[in-house]
């Protein structure tokens, strides 16, 4: 208690510093400015969406899309794609707690998989941006939530117009586009602290507008938040904090469009984005050490483990447009480099003793440093047709060229002292060589080349008044190729592995639209998605006796495509105008040829195999309500139930997986609810406000006893429980709120990890700790 009264007179003061030139400006502040949301002043909230690559409301959408104007996103405390998934039942987002904490996973209705190629989308407007998984680092990278137009959630495959890589979903993050004709300004600041931790602080501007009326604009913006670290790094042995709130992040965005329109139908519009995370060191945290129901999270690692991920996206749009006929093409280069950093310490001395991971030597200390490089180009052709009749198409193609280059390498200068006492042999008598230069152990480059060329349509046809029929499909050809140069100890030697991988894949889409009243919409789709082949790399010679127990003579270096069909049926409906809203959808997915990573639990790699067949069924259900003049009620639920229809056993009567073993480890159920008031507060418009929203997530399924790679000791993510609250005026353009994050200070487990089976080391992840802060947005 005393902790918390400190957090909140610290807070006090910094939000009246803060606060005080937006305070004044919203005292005196017109009304009738653009700032109060529509939420607030009881208007239309329906948003407009691009999930078609057509402008619709997104109430006349036949899919489940979940999607946030940026205002939403603000009066929900929204910061990044995790705030995202809370609540969006139906989306899932994992971090894992080792090493840094880098590798994550996002699926949509299930379709979950951390290696291959990705399963969600992940979009930037059109411009596609997800990783395939190369070597042991590469992870997605996400945009951070400021200046956006909205974003949108897409459920189910969205493999006719987004292609590969939307199997279960795609996100897309939407950017305001330039003005000809009318300026327009957004500002964000931020002030807040955590229990038992940093501060966080942010502060970001957007301006945009004519620079030639009616015919040049541009649009740009600069964001810089630094978000404090909560978890302390100590010394194993004596406690003492050798580095204090060490898991500190900071973000830089910048982004910048110019609009030309040199005749009335032309517009061209180039653009670039620029991102850098800076992440200090682990969000995880050693359970032997830390207490998490006093909050107190610590780990023992010996060196940092920090990240730096910069990317950059030049891109040029061309819209053309012939009245009824749209021409547009979109170019873009996404430039992409993550270099980090793990502490291997641990791996190392367990690897050469089992079930004893801890240091025994004076500084001991072992290295490992990772690195991704994406280079990709994509070029988009498409044309659209609507003459606002009973008919309209979208026609288009799609050329993409992705690089992707990741290395490790692993130093230890301590691993023979190690072997030595363990064994009374050295280094090159257990591995089989010794040491490269400068004590390396491990030196590995991978090389993957993605080409697809694609073609794609869709057309609406409204055959009766109110049912429209939807056909689409599309044709890509995919070619993958692979490199991998690996020596040292730990390859067992120089390993050189080269593959390659080609599919014509077809992923059509139909669906049937009915608009029974004016505002009900019932709508079934059929559709499929896809997910590209590949190659891989050859696990290390020490992974022999993992690989040949599960029946291989050696580890593949291929794995084929996977693919889906799912059916969906759904309603949209405003029932009694705009006081209530309903969307409502049931799915059922049938998943093919699974890609799936074999861990092999002796040495701590892994490989990818196709691993038979699921099924996932489920719904997702979100409610609006104003049930009188200023109050806003908000709920939305969602369930998933993926699981394996059959078993998959090698040799040895090995247990793969077995049918009825869960293939998605999130949560089975995901429901939110949120409730606004707005009321009078200095004068007769509602300009004072307060909101909850609270987020809640079932228990994720246990792993299965039976499978070949079950360890009792591994969790997945306990039940979660997330209340959030905000109070604040909205006069004018000046918006200025106090919030508390995570009010009853959940603590749940997300994951629990060990390097080896009988390890003593276990890690964890948990949310970050109750947050009290202010927030001073500005809109123009």
């Amino acid at each position: 208690m005393k902790r918390f009264r400190e957090t909140i007179k610290t807070t006090a003061v910094a939000a009246t510093m803060l606060a005080s030139p937006w305070w004044c400006a919203a005292l005196h502040a017109q009304t009738t400015g653009g700032g109060q949301s529509a939420e607030r002043s009881g208007t239309d909230t329906t948003i407009v969406v691009t999930a078609t690559r057509r402008a619709e409301r997104v109430s006349d959408v036949p899919a489940s899309i979940a999607a946030f104007s940026q205002e939403k996103m603000d009066d929900q405390g929204v910061r990044s794609v995790e705030d995202l998934t809370r609540l969006t039942p139906g989306l899932n987002f994992r971090r894992e707690s080792r090493f840094s904490g880098s590798n994550t996973n996002i699926s949509i209705r299930g379709i979950q998989s951390t290696d291959g190629a990705a399963t969600t989308g992940i979009y930037i407007d059109d411009v596609p941006i997800q990783s395939r998984a190369v070597g042991f680092s590469s992870a997605n990278t996400y945009p951070k939530v400021f200046d956006l137009q909205r974003v949108e959630v897409l459920r189910g495959p969205q493999g006719t117009l987004f292609g590969a890589g939307a199997e279960g979903g795609a996100v897309r993050f939407i950017t305001p586009q330039p003005d000809l004709d009318e300026y327009s300004a957004y500002g964000r600041a931020e002030l807040a602290t955590t229990r038992d931790g940093a501060a966080s602080y942010e502060a970001g501007a957007a301006l945009g507008g004519p620079l030639a009326q009616g015919s040049l604009g541009f649009r740009a913006s600069a964001y810089y938040r630094r978000d404090g670290g909560w978890v302390n790094r100590v010394d194993r042995v004596s406690g003492d904090v050798v580095s204090e709130n060490a898991n500190s992040q900071d973000t830089l965005a910048l982004k910048g469009a110019l609009a030309w329109e040199p005749t009335s139908n032309l517009r061209i519009t180039p653009s670039i984005f620029y991102q850098k995370v800076k992440i200090d060191d682990t969000s995880g945290y050693w359970e032997g050490l830390s207490n998490s129901g006093e909050g107190d999270f610590r780990n023992a690692y010996v060196q940092p483990q920090s990240q730096d991920d910069e990317f950059y996206i030049p891109s040029v749009n061309v819209e053309w447009d012939m009245g009824s006929l749209q021409l547009i093409s979109t170019t873009s280069w996404f430039h992409r480099d993550q270099d980090e950093i793990r502490d291997y310490t641990n791996f190392d001395a367990e690897l050469v003793l089992p079930g004893s991971p801890y240091p025994t030597l004076e500084g001991q200390i072992a290295t490992g440093y990772f690195g991704d490089r994406q280079r990709n180009f994509t070029q988009e052709l498409r044309a659209q047709y609507d003459d606002g009749g009973a008919f309209n198409v979208v026609i288009g193609g799609f050329y993409s060229n992705q690089r992707q280059t990741a290395y490790q390498r692993n130093r230890d200068e301590y691993l023979d002292t190690l072997i030595q006492n363990a064994y009374g042999f050295g280094i090159e008598t257990f591995f089989g060589q010794g040491y490269l230069d400068d004590f390396y152990i491990y030196d590995s480059t991978t090389f993957t080349k993605t080409k697809q060329i694609a073609g794609f349509g869709e057309a609406n046809f409204q055959v009766t008044d109110g049912v429209t029929l939807l056909a689409g499909v599309r044709v890509a050809d995919i070619k993958v190729t692979h490199q991998q140069y690996a020596v040292g100890p730990f390859a067992g030697g120089t390993i050189e592995t080269r593959g390659k991988a080609s599919e014509t894949s077809v992923t059509p889409r139909f669906g049937v639209k009915w608009q029974a009243t004016p505002d009900t919409m019932l709508y079934s789709t059929v559709a499929k998605g896809f997910r590209p082949g590949g190659a891989q790399t050859q696990v290390p010679q020490l992974c022999s006796a993992d690989v040949q127990g599960l029946g291989y003579d050696e580890s593949p270096t291929t794995y084929d495509s996977d693919s889906v069909w799912s059916y969906e049926a759904g309603v949209k409906s405003s029932p009694f105008g705009r006081g209530l809203s309903v969307e409502a959808s049931a799915f059922h997915i049938k998943w093919n040829d699974i890609q799936t990573s074999l861990y092999l639990p002796t040495c701590g790699s892994s490989f990818i195999e196709n691993t038979g067949e699921a099924t996932s069924n489920g719904f997702d259900l979100s409610l609006q309500a104003r049930p009188t003049d200023g109050l806003t009620l908000g709920a939305a639920v969602g369930f998933v139930d993926a699981k394996f229809d059959e078993d998959i056993i090698v040799s040895n009567s090995v247990v793969i997986v077995e049918d009825g073993q869960y293939v998605y480890n999130g949560p089975r159920w995901n429901f939110t609810l949120s409730g606004e008031y707005a009321f009078p507060l200095f004068g007769p418009e509602r300009d004072g406000y307060a909101r909850v929203d609270y987020s809640y997530g079932s228990k994720a399924p246990a792993p299965n006893p039976n499978a070949y790679d079950y360890d009792p000791m591994i969790t997945n993510a306990d039940e979660t429980n997330m209340l959030n609250l905000r109070a604040g005026i909205d006069r004018g353009p000046v918006d200025i709120s106090l919030f508390v994050n995570n009010l009853l200070d959940s603590r749940p487990e997300l994951g629990r990890y060990r390097l080896f089976y009988g390890s003593p080391l276990l890690t964890n992840s948990t949310f970050r700790p109750r947050t009290v802060g202010i927030t001073a947005a500005y809109r123009y």
